[in-house]
């Protein structure tokens, strides 16, 4: 029983290190490679390279930590009173989340709306879209867009039960016991440095989003709306972008 435990807790700091330390200089060195070569093969190698750490690195992580710690959690209102013990706090963050979904939701509900209009797609956000640093990432066919709907579903489900239901676990927990909030900011900043293709602009605002998912998982109560609207986050870039002509 003693090995069985002690067994448990080193593929705990390792999965931790290795979020913290590995994953994201690996994943630097990936995306140099893919940007120095952005060709069609070397973009699905990527994607199936992504795919498949992220869902090894969660099956880890629930088998280590138990479905029900990764997907649940009820904090004490003592835990983060700055959140649940003030009032104008908790509605603000409350606002904050509400409006961040909306962005997400958004974009869908307006193709939607041109679709049942019957009018026409300009994809003026696709066009901004591919300015970004990290364009070469985004899919050109449509073998890549099907591959893209398995990246943005592995990340909403895996990333969410890494970086949140894992980490927040890990963290607030034994040995080292941190405060609900500090696990919090702490689980954000890895998430954040998880895209450092993105440069310290994209670290940062995924630093802030990893925030805004953790805030929703704590208020309530289950991993699955983060999951949600993370996978809903991703795929609005098959949304945004112009569909190739094959």
């Amino acid at each position: 029983m003693i090995l069985s435990f002690s067994v448990t807790t080193l593929l705990q700091h390792l999965l931790f290190v290795f979020l913290l330390i590995i994953a994201p200089a690996w994943d630097y060195y990936d995306t140099r490679r893919l940007q120095r070569s952005p060709d069609s093969p070397n973009r699905i190698r990527y994607y199936r390279t992504v795919c498949s750490w992220l869902w090894i690195c969660a099956i880890l992580a629930c088998g280590l930590v138990g479905f029900r710690s990764i997907f649940t959690i009820s904090p004490a209102p003592e835990e983060a009173g700055w959140l649940f013990r003030n009032i104008w706090v908790f509605y603000a963050v409350g606002a904050v989340i509400a409006l961040f979904v909306a962005t997400i939701v958004l974009p869908y509900v307006t193709v939607a709306w041109m679709v049942i209009t019957r009018k026409q797609r300009k994809y003026s956000s696709g066009e901004m879209l591919q300015k970004v640093s990290y364009a070469y990432l985004f899919p050109t066919n449509r073998r890549e867009r099907s591959w893209w709907v398995l990246v943005a579903l592995t990340a909403g489900i895996c990333e969410e039960i890494l970086f949140r239901g894992f980490l927040l676990h890990y963290l607030h927990t034994a040995p080292w016991a941190l405060s609900l909030t500090a696990a919090l900011l702490l689980s954000s900043v890895i998430f954040g440095l998880q895209h450092l293709y993105q440069k310290a602009v994209g670290v940062i605002t995924t630093t802030i989003v990893g925030a805004i998912f953790g805030l929703l998982f704590l208020l309530s109560g289950n991993l699955l709306f983060p999951i949600a609207f993370h996978a809903a986050l991703d795929l609005r870039l098959l949304v945004s972008l112009r569909p190739p002509v094959e």
